[in-house]
């Protein structure tokens, strides 16, 4: 029989190279605890998450599901099932799981958090923001659930108390990429041009790579007017993702603009023939044959346009 301190140093080093990212070395301490134990609770659960971490859902429920048969009253155990459950896509037991966790205790942030994260999944947008306000009164300060908090305000539109969060983020994160994007767009939604560039180009200062952000603030320079500098951000934004539907739509709606229609045909037909729901490339095509007097091809477009945004009054109210 192996002894007590051999068990709990073979612990202290799986923990080690787990917290390394060293996870083969992790994995094997943690066997040799139990195969020394086979009811270790802490291995279980530690050797579990191991396997979460790498993406192995079925061995990581096993060892989960093990652990809780030890301890069938850890208030952690089920946060990871759901956790489980959500990369799985089962969301209604990713949500039973995350409300088992809060009924054991209810000051456990991460669950509450993951719980809010859940119900925006399935469209329970009342729900998620009472979860992620339930998290915000457990940890104030915690950047990621108010950026969570600040996406789920815009997606109801309560557009000033979701700035509010994503301010706060920022205080306390200045670096929250996500946060800068979420803030960008509210104040694109408010037309608010001048806050909304400084979050943008504060995200591309942070990922100048990013395909994204560069079209991200493209699009918001396209809304104001803006069009050699939105083309710019096109151009950067398709050099990193080249063929990207919504990016070449967008710049197409440049090229409309500008009055180059063959170019901006092109580009939209390009497009749509990637992904036949880009709705900038139908809106570009219907203004291509505006510009050019085809009416029948104009309202073919500007119809596919209408049932794939039907509540997006910017482009509707411009057909």
């Amino acid at each position: 029989m192996t002894d007590q301190e051999t068990i709990k140093a073979w612990l202290s080093a799986a923990v080690q190279h787990h917290e390394a990212g060293e996870v083969n070395d992790a994995r094997d301490y943690y066997m040799k605890v139990l195969e020394a134990d086979p009811r270790h609770e802490r291995a279980l659960q530690l050797a579990g998450l191991l396997c979460l971490q790498a993406g192995e859902l079925d061995g990581a429920e096993g060892l989960l599901r093990a652990a809780l048969e030890v301890n069938p009253q850890s208030t952690t155990i089920p946060n990871h099932l759901g956790a489980i459950a959500l990369q799985r896509g089962d969301l209604p037991s990713a949500k039973a799981y995350f409300e088992e966790s809060i009924k054991l205790d209810g000051n456990y942030l991460e669950a509450h958090l993951n719980l809010g994260v859940t119900l925006r999944g399935l469209d329970d947008l009342t729900g998620a923001i009472d979860a992620l306000e339930a998290a915000h009164r457990v940890d104030p300060d915690n950047d990621l659930v108010l950026q969570w908090c600040g996406m789920v305000c815009r997606e109801l539109g309560e557009l000033g108390e979701g700035a509010e969060f994503l301010v706060r983020a920022l205080e306390l994160n200045p670096e929250n990429l996500q946060a800068l994007q979420i803030l960008g767009d509210i104040f694109v939604d408010l037309k608010e041009w001048r806050q909304a560039e400084d979050c943008l180009r504060k995200a591309v200062e942070l990922d100048p790579k990013s395909p994204q952000l560069h079209g991200k603030l493209a699009n918001m320079l396209y809304q104001e007017g803006r069009m050699e500098e939105a083309g710019t951000e096109f151009e950067a934004a398709l050099a990193g993702a080249p063929g990207e539907p919504s990016l070449m739509g967008g710049m197409a709606l440049v090229k409309v603009s500008s009055g180059a229609l063959e170019e901006a045909r092109g580009l939209a037909d390009q497009a749509i023939a990637a992904d036949d729901a880009s709705i900038e490339a139908y809106f570009a095509l219907a203004q291509v044959h505006k510009a050019t007097g085809d009416e029948a091809a104009e309202a073919i477009a500007a119809a596919k346009v209408r049932e794939l945004a039907p509540e997006n009054a910017e482009y509707l109210q411009r057909l």
